[in-house]
């Protein structure tokens, strides 16, 4: 049986803070969010799997990647999409793995620029940020009530996500080596 939502640990966030961002492939018509840590190369472990969202976990039971394949047309645009105004950074764990997934709602911005990947009605009693463009909402049970991505760039071919990514590992490398 599906499981509605992943169970989730929060812990205080970490110090070098990853990003995330999302890129629209507009010629297979999927979302892909990569999430990036400073100074590491996520490496896939484990997964959460639904009819439209697949969600790759590391080792550690963090997230570093997202993938939605509900075309953007078919996404639900609201009028009064409002994302959390009130959010703390955190370094979040999942702690299901290996598993499907009840299919999520998908709500977006009228742009379709913003989402919003909704597991459960309830309300959320954390808004948590744990990268950059992207937040989760945890209820009392710390289970994921919604997962909201930022910033959706359009992209053809994977050249934005390339470009993105290696931009994000020169300004880590020349961090370092300053």
């Amino acid at each position: 049986m599906p499981l509605s939502a992943p169970t989730l640990k929060v812990n205080a966030p970490v110090e070098k803070f990853p990003v995330g961002r999302g890129f629209y492939q507009l010629e297979e018509d999927e979302l892909y969010i990569p999430v990036e840590y400073p100074g590491e190369k996520g490496r896939f472990f484990s997964y959460l799997d639904s009819e439209t969202v697949s969600m790759q976990i590391d080792r550690d039971g963090r997230l570093i990647f997202i993938e939605v394949v509900l075309p953007r047309r078919r996404w639900q645009a609201k009028g009064s999409f409002v994302p959390p105004e009130s959010v703390e950074p955190a370094d979040v764990r999942f702690l299901d793995f290996r598993d499907s997934l009840k299919r999520p709602a998908i709500y977006c911005d009228k742009s379709r620029h913003d989402i919003m990947i909704r597991f459960l009605k309830g309300p959320a009693d954390q808004n948590l940020k744990i990268a950059r463009n992207v937040i989760v909402q945890v209820d009392a049970q710390s289970r994921l009530v919604a997962l909201w991505v930022f910033g959706i760039t359009d992209d053809i071919a994977g050249k934005e996500i390339a470009t993105w990514r290696k931009e994000f590992h020169k300004t880590e490398t020349e961090s370092v080596t300053a």
